[in-house]
């Protein structure tokens, strides 16, 4: 009777532990779900509401459990935070880069360890990858999904959890992936329309304000709402002449990346035919300028800075045909640019 006693103890003791988290903190529990669409690649996931993430349109969305769980997944410490997290990353393939060199980069831990399973995603067939092992708080779990709707685009999702506490989120994380619409690459513009009577980009530049900056844009330009999703604000400046000659100006939130050139290179990859980024300066701050061609007759620049908690993205495009008559305006636009 007495060893059963103790042996009572001892399961409500690792009962209770289990339930309370570890001498590094508690879980957080999932409250409630909320969707986050990426406009860029059209991808869509359900995720925690009250968990903390982390976004790069058209190249990452995270999901962790709290700011305490980051640095665990950076390292996967024996022993930490019980954290949990979710991760989508979209990667272009082309003739280098195959699902099957996508799944090699992506298990980062020893290949035994690895248990495959096909499995339907978004209507496409999937590889699914379950992996496990002991650490000195418990198990960690983590569930790896590869997937392509259009061949050109792949989807790598990733599910984590330390401590033993895989358990309390699984009928989540099913829900989730559910819930998953794959990345596609965006087709490509068609031909914008011109109207011949219109006048080019004016010489003559006017003040144009937005959240922490002034930039001066041409007279005959007009604000309209930028296209960029999930931001603080994208305003796009646009003449009559031609749709596809612009300057766009969005204002990104930065709080949890203050990394500028790793921004701008996990940025880049969603740019059609870009250059090699060069780091300049812009507004009296540190910025980064690439080029890019999103069709055969619009040539593009992007510009990148970055001030306080906040990351600026200016865009401008114009068509190839009519570049003297766009280029010099909007390069003396962008100069002008001010923050706040």
């Amino acid at each position: 009777m007495k060893v059963l006693k103790y042996c009572l103890l001892f399961c409500f003791t690792i009962i209770l532990l289990s339930g309370c988290g570890n001498k590094h903190g508690k879980p957080v529990e999932i409250k409630d779900l909320k969707e986050y669409k990426d406009e860029a690649v059209g991808f869509s996931i359900k995720y925690p509401s009250n968990w903390v993430t982390t976004r790069i349109t058209g190249v990452r969305f995270a999901a962790f459990s709290s700011n305490s769980a980051k640095p665990r997944f950076a390292r996967y410490d024996t022993e930490g935070f019980p954290g949990a997290k979710i991760d989508v990353n979209i990667v272009k393939i082309d003739s280098i880069i195959t699902l099957d060199s996508i799944i090699k980069v992506n298990k980062t831990f020893q290949p035994d360890l690895y248990k495959f399973d096909e499995v339907m995603l978004d209507g496409v067939k999937a590889s699914k990858f379950t992996y496990s092992f002991e650490l000195e708080d418990g198990e960690f779990m983590g569930e790896l999904y590869v997937a392509t709707k259009d061949g050109k685009l792949a989807t790598v999702l990733f599910f984590e959890a330390f401590a033993n506490t895989w358990d309390m989120y699984k009928d989540k994380f099913n829900e989730i992936v559910s819930s998953l619409k794959l990345a596609v690459e965006p087709a490509v513009p068609t031909a914008a329309p011109i109207n011949a009577e219109e006048p080019p980009a004016s010489a003559n530049l006017v003040p144009k304000s937005g959240p922490g900056y002034v930039i001066m844009v041409p007279e005959n330009f007009n604000l309209t709402k930028g296209v960029a999703r999930n931001v603080i604000s994208s305003q796009n400046y646009i003449g009559k002449r031609r749709a596809d000659c612009n300057i766009q100006v969005d204002v990104i939130d930065a709080s949890q990346s203050k990394n500028l050139k790793k921004i701008v290179d996990e940025n880049k990859p969603t740019y059609k035919n870009s250059g090699e980024p060069k780091a300049i300066n812009l507004g009296g701050v540190s910025a980064y300028m690439f080029t890019y061609q999103p069709t055969g007759q619009v040539k593009g620049r992007v510009y990148f800075a970055l001030k306080d908690d906040r990351l600026y993205r200016i865009t401008v495009n114009w068509f190839t045909g009519e570049e003297k008559d766009y280029l010099p305006i909007f390069e003396k636009s962008v100069n002008s640019i001010k923050f706040e």
